[in-house]
């Protein structure tokens, strides 16, 4: 299941190629997925919470938070004298994905979350 189409995603002002916005939004999910362990599965599909998930991709993808779609991040460049840096994005998607799912991790020593079956 994907977490933001590619029509809902040009809705929201989205302009990559269908082809390079299913690979982002692959790498987003799997970066939520990861993040949360997976817990997002025991969401009914009329939960709240996609509509959260939805924004949450979209920014990923617009923000560049989940690297460059061709593999060839840079850090750093340089060229006859001229040097050129990057600002790195490591831990922005995590900080972004907190932001948008807090109830998913630690605050204040416990941890929320769903409790599915018990």
């Amino acid at each position: 299941m994907q977490y933001l189409t590619y029509p809902r995603y040009q809705e929201l002002g989205g302009k990559l190629s269908e082809q390079d916005f299913n690979r982002a939004e692959m790498v987003a999910r799997m970066k939520i997925d990861a993040m949360t362990f997976n817990r997002l599965q025991s969401y009914p599909v009329d939960d709240p919470v996609w509509e959260k998930i939805e924004y949450l991709v979209f920014e990923l993808i617009i923000r560049g938070y989940l690297g460059a779609l061709d593999g060839k991040d840079t850090t750093s460049e340089s060229n006859d004298g001229r040097s050129v840096s990057y600002e790195s994005n490591t831990g922005r998607a995590d900080n972004l994905i907190k932001l948008y799912l807090p109830m998913f991790f630690s605050q204040g020593g416990i941890t929320q979350g769903r409790v599915v079956r018990v």
